[in-house]
Formats: C-alpha cells, sequence, structure tokens
C-alpha cells in the first residue's frame, strides 16, 4: 500500500469528514504555498488557574488544602508555571514532516496528540509526505489518541481540542503544548483562547455535589403536570425571526425597539433579562432559566411584580425547582453529561446542541433547533464595553439594586466589540461567547444571525444597530406561531419516573468503580511517564454525553455521578506534579497526592452511601446551606530561592531561568 493510501485508511477511521473532503481531490491537487515543515514557529504552553476553596467542590479543596499543608511542611518549592518539557497533551498547527511531529512527541512525552491543518489542498498535500501510520502507532503505543483537525478558525480548533479532551482525559489538560509549523497567527490566537477557557475541559461534568442535587432537582420537577418533553428535531419553518435577549447593560437602549415590534418575532427570555422585559411592556413568548441552584435572586423581581401566565419556561430538568413553580407551562430540555437522561432512558433527542454553559447558549440552541430562519441578539454583551462601567447588567435587574449584594465581576479578558474597539468580559462569560460563536459561526443551514448587543463580538452574527431595522409583519400570527411551536413537543408522562430508586446497586456500582481508581493510583510507579492517565481515566469513559449518548441504566448514571469530581481531582494531582522545583521531588508530591486522593474516595465512598442509598435521593444539602470555606485562598506553596542555581538543570541562577518572569 501506497504512503497515500496507508494515510487515507487512518483518516477514514479516525476523522471520516476529513477523508471524505480529501479523497475527492484526489493526489496532487494544487495547494498554493504548501511547506512540508522541520522548524517549530511558534511554541507555547497551555497553563490553567490553580485551584481555590470553594463550597461546591469540598474534596477537591480538600486535596490542594492537605497537598498544600505537608508540601510547606516539608519545605518542597515549586514553580509558578509547568517547570518541564512533559506535555500529555500536544496540539501541532500547520504542515509538520513525520520527523518533527515524533520528535515533539519525544520531547514533550505526547499521550493525547491533536494536529490541525488550516487548509484542505494542504492537507491533501501533507498525507502524500507524512507517516501517519508511524504517529499514531507511537501514540497508542502509551494508551494515547490521535485527533485530525481540518480549519482555520482559532474558534473551531479551540473547541474541536477541548471536545476530544472532555471526551478522553480532561485530566491531561494542563501544560499542554502548542507546535505550530507555520501560521503563527493562527497558532497565537488559539493559545490565547485556549489560557482564556482554563479548565473547561472538565466543566461539563460537575461535581459529586452539582450531580446528586440535579438527580433530586429532576425528580421533583418531572412529578409536575402541563410540561413537555424537548425534542432538538422539528418540521416548523417560521417566518419570523427570534430575539435571544440576555440582560447585559447595552438592553437599556434596545427596549423601545423590541416593545415596538414585539408582535413581529418570538421572544426568548434568558435568566434576568426576563424583569426588565417585563417592566418595559414586553411580555417573552419563551423564558430560559438553566442553574440548579439559587435562581431566586433574578427571577423573584420578575415573577412578584409583574403576570407571568402565558410564558413558556424553557429548561433542563434539573433545573432549581423555583424556577418550575412560577409558569403554568414548562418544556423540559436534558443535558447530556447528567445522570439523569440514562437513569430515565430518554433519547438524546432531548439534548439540546451547543445549550450550555449559560442562559444565553440555551436559549440560542432553542432558536437554532425551531429553525427560525433569522436569530437576533439583544442584550448579550458578554462583558463591558469599558472597564470603568459600574453595572454588567441591565437596569431593572437584580444586580443593579442597591443592596442586592451583587459581587460586580472582574473584566479581565479584552475582545473584540461588537461595532468596533474592545470590549471586556469575565472568564465564565469568555466560555458562553465561545460557545455561542461556535454555533453561530459554523451553522451550516444559511440562516441570518445578527447582533444589536453593544457588548462582545459574535463570530458570524452581522453588527446592527436596532436603529437600523425595520421589521416586517409576517404572515404568520405570533400567536400561532407559539401555539405550533409548543405543539410540537411530546407531552411529558410522570409516569416515566421509575417506581424503585435503584439506590443499594448504584451505591455498589460507585464503590466498585472508585476502588479500581484507587488500585490504578496506588500502582503508579513513575509520576514522569503519564502513560498512567489514561488507565486513570479510561473506566470514567468521559465520552459518554460528549461524543455520543450514555447508554441508559444505572452504570452510566454510577459513572457520571462521580467523574467530574475523580477527574479534577487527577487533573491537579499533575498541575501540582508539573510545577514541582526539584525533580527529585516529583515521586513524593505524586505519592502524597495518591495517598490524599485515596482518602477523599473514601469519603465519596461514604457520601455515596448517605445520598444515593435509601428510596430516593435524600440528605443533599440545599446550595445556601453548604458551609462556606474558611479561607479565600490557599497559603502560597514554597518557591525556590531566587540566587539558587534553578533546578532544570541549565546551570543558569533560578532568576535567571524559571525565575526570571516570576
Amino acid at each position: 500500500m501506497d504512503q497515500r493510501s496507508a494515510n487515507l485508511k487512518i483518516l477514514e477511521q479516525s476523522a471520516p469528514d476529513l477523508f471524505r473532503a480529501v479523497s475527492d481531490l484526489g493526489p496532487g491537487a494544487a495547494a498554493l504555498g504548501f511547506v512540508l515543515s522541520d522548524t517549530v514557529d511558534l511554541p507555547a504552553r497551555l497553563m490553567i488557574s490553580g485551584p481555590n476553596p470553594d463550597k461546591r467542590t469540598p474534596h477537591l479543596s480538600k486535596f490542594a488544602a492537605l497537598l498544600v499543608a505537608e508540601a510547606i511542611d516539608r519545605n518542597i518549592p515549586f514553580f509558578d508555571d509547568p517547570a518541564y518539557s512533559l506535555s500529555c497533551c500536544l496540539l501541532t498547527i500547520g504542515t509538520p514532516s513525520t520527523a518533527a511531529v515524533m520528535d515533539a512527541i519525544q520531547r514533550t512525552g505526547c499521550i493525547y496528540l491533536f494536529m490541525a491543518v488550516p487548509d484542505t489542498t494542504h492537507l491533501n498535500a501533507w498525507i502524500d509526505h507524512v507517516r501517519l501510520d508511524e504517529i499514531t502507532d507511537r501514540v497508542r503505543r502509551y494508551g494515547g489518541e490521535v485527533f485530525f483537525l481540518q480549519s482555520s478558525d482559532p474558534v473551531r480548533i479551540v473547541g474541536d481540542v477541548f471536545t476530544g479532551l472532555s471526551s478522553t482525559a480532561p485530566s491531561a489538560l494542563d501544560g499542554l503544548s502548542i507546535a505550530a509549523y507555520s501560521d503563527q497567527a493562527l497558532a497565537r490566537s488559539v493559545a490565547d483562547q485556549m489560557g482564556q477557557l482554563g479548565f473547561h475541559a472538565l466543566s461539563t461534568v460537575g461535581t459529586f455535589y452539582d450531580q446528586c442535587l440535579m438527580l433530586k432537582n429532576s425528580d421533583h420537577n418531572l412529578r409536575r403536570g402541563n410540561a413537555f418533553l424537548y425534542s432538538n428535531r422539528t418540521r416548523l419553518a417560521p417566518d419570523m425571526a427570534a430575539l435571544i435577549v440576555g440582560s447585559g447593560p447595552s438592553l437599556d437602549n434596545d427596549l423601545p425597539f423590541i416593545a415596538r415590534h414585539q408582535d413581529k418575532a418570538v421572544i426568548i427570555s434568558c435568566g434576568s433579562a426576563l424583569a426588565p422585559l417585563l417592566a418595559a411592556g414586553i411580555k417573552p413568548d419563551f423564558h430560559v432559566e438553566l442553574e440548579n441552584v439559587n435562581v431566586s435572586p433574578t427571577l423573584l423581581p420578575a415573577v412578584e411584580n409583574h403576570d407571568v401566565s402565558g410564558i413558556t419556561l424553557v429548561a433542563p430538568a434539573t433545573v432549581d425547582p423555583i424556577a418550575t413553580k412560577h409558569f403554568d407551562r414548562v418544556i423540559f430540555s436534558f443535558r447530556p453529561n447528567l445522570s439523569n437522561l440514562p437513569l430515565l432512558g430518554l433519547s438524546n433527542d432531548t439534548v439540546p446542541v451547543l445549550a450550555e454553559p449559560t442562559v444565553v447558549n440555551l436559549g440560542l440552541a432553542f432558536a437554532r433547533e425551531r429553525d427560525f430562519p433569522e436569530i437576533v441578539f439583544f442584550g448579550t454583551d458578554m462583558g463591558v464595553r469599558s472597564l470603568d462601567s459600574p453595572n454588567d447588567h441591565a437596569q431593572g435587574t437584580w444586580h443593579t439594586e442597591e443592596d442586592s449584594g451583587y459581587e460586580y465581576a472582574e473584566h479581565e479578558i479584552q475582545v473584540p466589540a461588537n461595532f468596533g474597539g474592545t470590549s471586556y468580559t469575565t472568564r465564565g462569560l469568555f466560555q458562553a461567547l465561545h460557545v455561542v460563536s461556535l454555533a453561530v459561526a459554523n451553522d451550516p443551514s444559511g440562516r441570518h444571525y445578527i447582533n444589536c448587543s453593544d457588548g462582545a463580538e459574535i463570530a458570524g452574527a452581522m453588527p446592527k444597530h436596532s436603529r437600523e431595522m425595520s421589521p416586517q409583519i409576517p404572515k404568520t400570527a405570533k400567536p400561532d406561531l407559539v401555539a405550533q411551536i409548543i405543539g410540537e413537543f411530546e407531552p411529558w408522562d410522570p409516569e416515566k419516573i421509575p417506581n424503585a430508586w435503584p439506590g443499594p446497586d448504584l451505591v455498589a456500582l460507585i464503590k466498585d468503580k472508585l476502588g479500581e481508581t484507587q488500585r490504578d493510583l496506588r500502582g503508579i510507579r513513575n509520576f514522569a511517564d503519564k502513560s498512567y492517565i489514561p488507565q486513570v481515566c479510561m473506566p470514567y469513559d468521559f465520552a459518554k454525553g460528549h461524543l455520543y449518548p450514555a447508554p441508559p441504566g444505572i452504570g452510566s448514571v454510577a459513572n457520571m455521578l462521580v467523574r467530574g469530581t475523580v477527574g479534577a481531582l487527577i487533573l491537579f494531582m499533575e498541575y501540582y506534579l508539573n510545577r514541582v522545583a526539584r525533580k527529585e521531588d516529583i515521586y513524593t508530591v505524586g505519592d502524597i497526592c495518591v495517598r490524599v486522593i485515596c482518602e477523599i474516595l473514601d469519603d465519596l465512598m461514604a457520601e455515596a452511601d448517605d445520598r444515593l442509598s435509601g428510596s430516593r435521593p435524600e440528605n443533599i444539602p440545599a446550595y445556601e446551606d453548604l458551609p462556606e470555606p474558611p479561607e479565600k485562598s490557599f497559603p502560597p506553596l514554597p518557591t525556590m530561592p531566587r540566587n539558587a542555581e534553578c533546578p532544570c538543570g541549565s546551570g543558569k541562577r533560578f532568576k535567571n531561568c524559571h525565575g526570571a518572569a516570576a
């Protein structure tokens, strides 16, 4: 078999879409500017932020606190950044030679390799020269995987990398290396976005507390009447636009426009946007909530002061039950990474696509999957236009009330603004913006997206001021279209809730899984050889709920309940191991990590007994009843003396080597 045929076979198995794209071109297709490179133009490294005490992640907080305390007691020094070239994940951008890739794999100890080629014709030429069989064999020999990407869009590349990691080993994220063999500007943009997103690869799997609470919420919510089951499929062809309304500060200026034209579009309010809309005489057709805790502050100003009858709530079944009790009619969706979906044995059709992490993401998914031909954003600022701005929300929301206690977040990330210039956003909103842009910029339907918000730019959405818009009266009366939309959803039958809660069997499965992890951790003999990461992560099959639906049954339920907590513990074990200053201390720190994590997994087994072994989920404290950590941050770890020889072996003083930027 010639080299091209062998490479095509690998692509057919690993990346069918890319296989089809290049096999249609044929060998020898023109590839202007193609260069097979041996030189890394832009090496970069992703470094996540360390953990802080958090009442929703008590197991991770305990792990970090005990590890830091013992490191201080033993005076084990750490660097602020990863100390050595080891990098479990490697992203190459461009068209490197086989030798260049093999060298990068050797130097980094790569186990998860992502190879992004920006141009299709370059990809086609590249597979005539590179030995993908050698590369994939080398990576898979250590239990790893190779992912092939083709895109020149940094948003898409980052999304694909995080999806790949989320589905295999999110614990391997810290220290991800980026090696650019061409397209330096693209690589720089990818590196910037990855750095801003932090450890987003673990954000969708939750914690044990969250998963238990959401099972409890789901059990409560799904027992109500007048509810419908969401479907991400539709036969509708609406002849009017959908308005996605967030609560950003620019909403204040657009409320009069929305009020004048509210009969010409379907209005979807998102979270805290409901109160200012109702105060302006605008009754949304659908309202979206997402959070599993603490929706009262943002929702109560709307439901206590205004009439919300006739508004249909769209929310995950795991939403805070306080939200569902205020609406006459609810459409319940499901989230792919949560255990209530396999527990009920429901289809993945009930899952909106790209519907997290905020209400705007869910509102957009709802509008896209109802096949609206035009989607217009209002108040989706995703931040502020000026760092001097006193408010990051519209007037009339809970956040702007003097006695609300709302803490204004630090808007530390600069992003392009919708109407030019710069906007500023938070880490959480940057994640939401990334997912919105991913959904809009890669929508193959041809629908129109318009962004009227005076905040962050949404890739793929046309910037347009509301004063420049002239909505036409649609042929279909809006009440008729709203009724058609609701009529498409299947009524939910509470009888579908299992009669018998499988508590004891569920707890037994959890204990077996956690016990296996303890054995795997105690079996690690070399913390500098990261081949143990696939072994530890594989039993949790993170691909379930990411790349494909989790199979029905309590096996999936048990797995999803604990994998987020275990994944976070392993991620931050790697975080500290990556920063050990003296190589001889790596094994000491690794042994501490294993001992502490195994102790925490014993705690987790006891909690599973307490919360899940009864007749239904119980003994799950309300969010407001969770004890606050006594400290806001952990004590600083010991660091290297400035004038000591750098432990990396360079022969330089620390202050002139790894400590130069400290």
